[in-house]
C-alpha cells in the first residue's frame, strides 16, 4: 500500500453529514419496511383478492424504481445528491400516504409506483453522498456501514408494522410509515448541500442516463444476488418440505449475519480490493446456495443459511466499490442509478427463474441453480472487473486503495 493511501486510510471516517445521510437511509428502509408484511394481507382481507394480486401489488414499486432510475441519476449529478435525497423522501411520504384512502387494486399500485420512484430516488442519493463524504481509501468501509443501517431499518420495520396492525388498524400502519418517511427526509434537510454539475445537462444519448462503468458490475450483481433473492422467495416453503415448522428464525439469521459481517468486514473491500473481495463473497454464497440444495435438512437449512447470508453481505459492497472507483465525481450518481438498477432486476427475475425451476424439479435444484449463478458471477468478476478497472485507474487522478487487484 502506498502511503499516501495510508495516511488517507487513517483519516476521520464519521462526519456530521455522513452519520446524518446514514440515519436518514436508515429511517427511509424503516419506513419502507414497517409495510412489507401488512400489504399482502390488506389485499387479501380488505380488498378481496388472491396471492396473485397480493404479489403484484407488492412488487409494482419495483417497476417504478427500475423506470425512474437512469433519470435520477443524471438528475443527481446535475443538481446535487441531497436535493435528491430530499425529493425521495417527499415522494415516499406522497406515496405511502396514498395507501390510506387506495380501496381499490388500481390505486394502491399507484401508491406503490409513487413509492418506488421515491426510494429509488433517495438510494442513489444516498449511496453517491456516502461514497462523496468518505475519505479517500474508505469509500468501501462507509458504503458497508451504510448498508448495515439499511438491513437494520428492513429488519425492525416489519416487526413495528406488525405491532401498529394488531393496535390498530391497516389506515395506521400507513399513517406511521408515512410519518417515519417524513423523519427521514427531516434529517436529510440538515445535511449540508452539495454543489450539482450543470454541464451534465450537455451529455447526449444513452451516456446520460446510464454509466458504463455500473453495468459490468451491476449484471455480476445481479447474478450474485440471485440466490438471496429466491431464499426470500422460497425458504419458507423450502423449510416446510424438510421438517422446520417456522420460517422466521431463518430470516432473522440471514439479517443478522448480513448485519454482523458488513460490520467486522466493512474494511475488507478497501483492503483486499473489489476483485479479490468481490471473489470470496460470491465462492462463500455459492457454498451456502449448493449446501442448501444438497443438505436437505433442518440442521443443514440453518448451516447453509449462515454460509450463503455471510458471502452476500459484502458482495453488494465489494461490487459497488468496483462500479465507482476511477469514476470522477459529477459522474457517481449515474453509475450509482445504473448499477443499483440491476437489484430491482434480479428482485424481479430471480424468483421467477428459480420458481421455474422448482417448478420442473425441487427447491433444493433451484438453490443449486442459483449457486451456479453466483459461480458465473466470480468468473466475470475476474473476466470482466480487473482489466476494467485497471484501464480506469490509469485514467483517473490517482489510484484508490486496493485496486486493481488481480
Amino acid at each position: 500500500m502506498r502511503r499516501g493511501t495510508r495516511r488517507a486510510a487513517e483519516d476521520p471516517l464519521w462526519s456530521r453529514d455522513l452519520v446524518l445521510v446514514v440515519a436518514s437511509s436508515f429511517l427511509a428502509f424503516a419506513a419502507f419496511g414497517i409495510s412489507l408484511p401488512v400489504l399482502p394481507r390488506y389485499v387479501v382481507e380488505e380488498l378481496g383478492r388472491g396471492d396473485a394480486t397480493a404479489g403484484f401489488v407488492f412488487g409494482s414499486f419495483a417497476i417504478a424504481a427500475i423506470l425512474v432510475r437512469p433519470f435520477v441519476g443524471r438528475w443527481g449529478d446535475r443538481r446535487g445528491r441531497h436535493r435528491l435525497m430530499v425529493a425521495g423522501a417527499a415522494l415516499m411520504v406522497l406515496g405511502l400516504v396514498g395507501h390510506v384512502p387506495a380501496t381499490t387494486v388500481g390505486t394502491l399500485v399507484l401508491a406503490r409506483l409513487v413509492l418506488g420512484a421515491g426510494q429509488a430516488a433517495l438510494v442513489v442519493g444516498a449511496a453517491t453522498m456516502t461514497l462523496d463524504l468518505a475519505p479517500t481509501g474508505r469509500q468501501g468501509e462507509a458504503s458497508s456501514y451504510s448498508m448495515v443501517a439499511v438491513q437494520v431499518g428492513l429488519g425492525l420495520g416489519p416487526v413495528a408494522g406488525e405491532l401498529v396492525l394488531d393496535a390498530a388498524s391497516y389506515a395506521m400502519v400507513w399513517w406511521v410509515s408515512a410519518g417515519v418517511a417524513l423523519l427521514s427526509g427531516a434529517v436529510a434537510l440538515f445535511v449540508t448541500p452539495d454543489r450539482g454539475h450543470p454541464d451534465v445537462a450537455s451529455i447526449r444519448g444513452v451516456a446520460g442516463f446510464f454509466h458504463r462503468s455500473g453495468l459490468a458490475p451491476g449484471v455480476i450483481l445481479a447474478l450474485g444476488m440471485t440466490g438471496f433473492v429466491g431464499f426470500l422467495a422460497f425458504v419458507p416453503l423450502y423449510a416446510d418440505e424438510i421438517g422446520v415448522p417456522q420460517a422466521a428464525p431463518l430470516f432473522l439469521l440471514a439479517s443478522l449475519t448480513i448485519a454482523g459481517v458488513r460490520l467486522a468486514g466493512a474494511r475488507l473491500p478497501d483492503r483486499l480490493g473489489p476483485v479479490r473481495t468481490g471473489t470470496i463473497a460470491l465462492a462463500a454464497a455459492a457454498v451456502g446456495l449448493l449446501g442448501l440444495g444438497l443438505w436437505p435438512t433442518p440442521t443443514g437449512l440453518y448451516v447453509m443459511t449462515f454460509a450463503m447470508a455471510a458471502g452476500t453481505a459484502l458482495v453488494v459492497p465489494s461490487l459497488l466499490l468496483a462500479a465507482v472507483q476511477g469514476v470522477a465525481v459529477h459522474e457517481r450518481s449515474r453509475v450509482m442509478a445504473t448499477f443499483t438498477s440491476f437489484i430491482d432486476v434480479a428482485g424481479a427475475l430471480g424468483p421467477l427463474l428459480l420458481g421455474a425451476v422448482a417448478g420442473v424439479a425441487t427447491y433444493g435444484a433451484a438453490f443449486i441453480t442459483a449457486a451456479v449463478a453466483c459461480v458465473v458471477a466470480g468468473v466475470l468478476v475476474r473476466l470482466w472487473l480487473t482489466p476494467s478497472l485497471a484501464a480506469r485507474v490509469r485514467l483517473s487522478d490517482g489510484p484508490p486503495a486496493g485496486a486493481p487487484d488481480a
